[in-house]
């Protein structure tokens, strides 16, 4: 048996719905003994038994649904291995019947509360396993074993008048049980099997959403995560008006790695790289592979001066970074472009400022952080003109230049002026 605090299933919001659910399916048994109490009300009204047997019970059967219904509210049930006590209540469920056959004077009338008693027995099909459903009939056996000793105890001639048809049914009982048991634990046993396959199911579709999410080679986010995440973080830095900043890193020299020392080595980098990157980001950060040897820092709550102190740290640790144990003489630095969202302007926008910071921080020099700040005019312009325009890439169009023209053409030009202005004259005197 666990023990449980009683309270915790108020903390755990799937207890609570679990114990409203036992609440229903008790409900669900309490007017199932009311069935029965009609057919018990027939037998009172065709004097197979006394009035009062009726009223002991209805009486019984609330007693036995109410000590339960006080077990499931103060949740005493959750400190047993069943919480919804399926034997007990399987068991509980011959008391009333039994009492009903212990006043029946017509052995065969037994016969009729016998198959209402297996009724409950149906219920522990889809909970108990073999052995569980053995130790239930097993219980039945006993109490209709000892209801048949009362009445021979206290109405022998009831019983010596009726014998073989008691053995019979006391045989027949048993058999019913037996199958029931049978039958009921293989069920049960094919259900926990489908439980056990839906709960590796939902585990394989849980792993399969975490690979398509992360870059097999460097375990941190890949480029579909990243889109995804930095398109939530610009909607929810749109709703809030929080500052919301990225940073895109470049290892340097990451093609000499490969030519040098192998592609293995290079992967071991790359590896090495995200694992210390990603060590140093918040919970509410998302830091992945954004392509080749670039990766993506996504900074909610950030804005461009703090993205920068962000990113000179991650510099200043990647050049302490050390790689001895992958290969001597491997020295790694990063150059780091950063820039932060505007508000109304595309996703793609803000990554070609981070882009062009970049390549910024690349051409002074590399190992370095640059920000959108020290992009020249040039590049701002670009950005901007890109930020205004379709979000199709448009060909860009030839300025046409002037035509210079040379002594020879300026001559011909003159000729052919003269001779359209004589023919505009001549035109204009015949009119």
């Amino acid at each position: 048996m666990t023990v449980e605090s009683p309270t915790a299933v108020f903390d755990d919001p799937k207890q609570a719905r679990d114990q409203r659910l036992r609440k229903r399916r008790l409900g669900m048994s309490f007017l199932s003994y009311q069935a029965t109490l009609a057919v018990v009300s027939l037998c009172w009204l065709t004097e197979l038994v006394p009035a009062h047997v009726v009223i002991e019970f209805f009486l019984l059967s609330l007693f036995i649904n109410g000590v339960f219904f006080l077990f499931i509210h103060f949740n005493i049930n959750l400190r047993f291995k069943d919480p919804s006590m399926t034997s007990a209540q399987m068991v509980a469920s011959l008391l009333p019947p039994i009492w009903v056959m212990y006043f029946l004077e017509v052995a065969q009338a037994r016969t009729i509360f016998l198959l209402i008693a297996i009724v409950p027995a149906l219920y522990g099909i889809l909970a108990l396993r073999t052995r569980q459903f053995l130790g239930v009939a097993v219980a039945y056996l006993v109490l209709y074993g000892g209801l048949v000793l009362a009445i021979w105890l206290t109405r022998p001639a009831l019983i010596m008048q009726k014998l073989s048809i008691e053995i019979i049914q006391v045989l027949a009982f048993a058999l019913v049980m037996g199958q029931i048991a049978i039958i009921g634990g293989y069920i049960s046993g094919l259900r926990k099997e489908v439980r056990e396959r839906n709960r590796e199911l939902r585990a394989a579709m849980q792993q399969i959403r975490e690979l398509a999410h992360i870059d097999e080679l460097t375990g941190v986010a890949n480029r579909r995560r990243l889109m995804d995440v930095l398109t939530s973080e610009i909607n929810r830095c749109r709703r809030s008006r929080s500052p919301l900043s990225i940073a895109l890193l470049d290892i340097d020299h990451f093609k000499q790695i490969n030519d040098r020392f192998g592609h293995p080595a290079g992967d071991a980098i790359l590896r090495r790289v995200a694992c210390s990157v990603d060590e140093r980001m918040r919970d509410i950060d998302c830091f992945g592979r954004y392509g080749g040897e670039e990766f993506m820092m996504i900074l909610p709550q950030t804005d461009l001066k703090g993205a920068r102190v962000k990113a000179e740290r991650v510099c200043q640790s990647l050049r302490e970074l050390c790689c001895d144990n992958i290969q001597q003489g491997v020295q790694i630095s990063a150059s780091i472009g950063v820039a932060q969202h505007r508000d109304g302007e595309r996703t793609e926008d803000t990554i070609q400022r981070a882009d062009r910071a970049l390549y910024q921080a690349k051409a002074t020099g590399r190992d370095r952080v640059t920000d959108e700040r020290q992009l020249p005019p040039s590049a701002i312009l670009k950005t901007t003109s890109t930020s205004n325009s379709d979000s199709r890439p448009q060909k860009p169009t030839a300025r046409r230049q002037p035509a210079v023209l040379t002594p020879a053409c300026q001559c011909h030009s003159k000729i052919a002026a003269s001779l359209c202005g004589n023919e505009i004259s001549s035109k204009s005197d015949s009119i």
